[in-house]
């Protein structure tokens, strides 16, 4: 019974999916917010177009390895909210989850990243836009993570 229970308490595939699925997910609706011109930034350019400066990496090929790289890192976002949230239950953890991202993405990391404006230099609708974004996506890895969590503890219990 002790080693079902430490099973069911481990970090699994289906969070590593959802993380994959809700950076792809959630990057791609940025970038359809960049395409309408509601941000000036899309994924491609937080964690490609400043590392890299080649010519494919401006094109629609260096938007979808960006979303694609977003995907990957979004494996580690839904992991930390695993090891810091996974028992918590509600909307407000995860929202709080989502703000805490965008504070470290776009007021701390944004500025020291070439090319990348942080939340001062950017514009009111730009800094909604993005805001709501980190939200959804928080909310989605959020809820997701912590279901799991519950059903997995949930099963465990019966058995």
């Amino acid at each position: 019974m002790q080693q079902n229970r430490k099973a069911a308490s481990r970090f699994n595939l289906s969070d590593m999916v959802t993380g994959f699925i809700g950076g792809v997910l959630w990057s791609t609706i940025a970038w359809l917010a960049y395409f309408f011109h509601f941000t000036n930034l899309s994924a491609a350019d937080f964690v490609l177009r400043s590392w890299i400066w080649m010519p494919w990496a401006d094109s629609w090929a260096g938007e979808l390895i960006g979303i694609l790289l977003v995907g990957i890192l979004s494996v580690l976002v839904a992991f930390l909210y695993y090891v810091f949230l996974k028992k918590s239950q509600g909307i407000i953890p995860s929202i709080l989850f989502g703000v805490a991202l965008w504070v470290l993405v776009q007021i701390v990391l944004a500025p020291i990243i070439y090319g990348v404006e942080s939340a001062f230099q950017a514009d009111r609708n730009a800094n909604i836009t993005t805001m709501c974004l980190y939200l959804l996506y928080a909310v989605f890895i959020g809820y997701s993570v912590s279901y799991e969590y519950q059903q997995s503890q949930a099963y465990q219990d019966k058995t």
